[in-house]
């Protein structure tokens, strides 16, 4: 089974000849050819901090969204399983991992934007874990800037599990190879529009190009990431109070 997906991610990557780019700074005009994502991430508070002095506040980003391109009437990420029939045109790109590129930084989270082929995309996951069991497609017109709004992706944890902290830690720290092997759990995502308080339009960035996202729900597809797998919003939200919650506002 393990080696079925690396075949399908071998293969996925061959058909994207062409990579996207995540700019670290706008360009000094919007190629009229390609589409472009901007997306902008709330970082989540550090669980391991605990009080500690010089302990950060929140943690890393060390991962990301995954973008891919989706055919909605064959159900699939095209040039995969249903949609293996319909895979992008030589010298455009299938799919788009997360590189940690930020084009603008603020006290609690980071701004990306992405230059990608036009079309209809999908969000395949986030970092191992993919939302198969029912995410979202959106347009990308040629020329535009499609603002996804506001992320905070967080561990869809199950009821029963336990989320770390720093007293987990040290339990576990102790207890060696005989402590218990700590829970994990798929992610989740969840966007909000644009606000007051969050990072502002760069500049350089025409206004007149950038269209609030329409996401269209319910778009599944095979597991081609290999990891653990979930819907975009969490088969898990609700059931729980959530314990890893985004920093603060700035």
């Amino acid at each position: 089974m393990r080696s079925l997906v690396l075949l399908a991610a071998v293969a996925l990557a061959a058909a994207s000849p062409a990579a996207a780019r995540t700019l670290p700074k706008v360009p000094p005009a919007l190629n009229p050819a390609k589409a472009y994502i901007l997306v902008e991430y709330r970082l989540l508070k550090n669980p391991y901090g605990g009080g500690l002095p010089g302990a950060r506040k929140t943690m890393p980003l060390k991962a990301g969204l995954v973008f891919a391109r989706y055919d909605p009437a064959l159900g699939d990420i095209r040039g995969m399983g249903k949609a293996r029939a319909n895979p992008v045109a030589p010298g455009e790109q299938a799919a788009e991992g997360f590189r940690s590129k930020p084009l603008a930084k603020g006290a609690g989270s980071r701004l990306f934007l992405i230059e990608v082929d036009p079309g209809t995309w999908v969000i395949q996951g986030f970092g191992g874990t993919s939302f198969s069991l029912g995410s979202y497609t959106f347009e990308l017109a040629p020329g535009s800037v499609t603002d996804l709004g506001i992320v905070t992706a967080e561990p869809d944890w199950a009821e029963g599990q336990d989320p770390p902290d720093m007293g987990s830690l040290m339990k576990s720290a102790f207890a060696g190879p005989f402590g218990k092997s700590p829970d994990i759990a798929p992610m989740r995502a969840v966007f909000r529009p644009r606000a007051a308080g969050d990072i502002p339009l760069p500049a350089g960035i025409p206004a007149a190009k950038v269209r609030p996202v329409e996401f269209v729900p319910g778009a599944k597809f095979g597991n081609y990431l290999g990891g653990l797998v979930n819907k975009i919003e969490g088969v898990n939200a609700g059931l729980r109070k959530p314990h890893w919650t985004s920093s603060t506002n700035r």
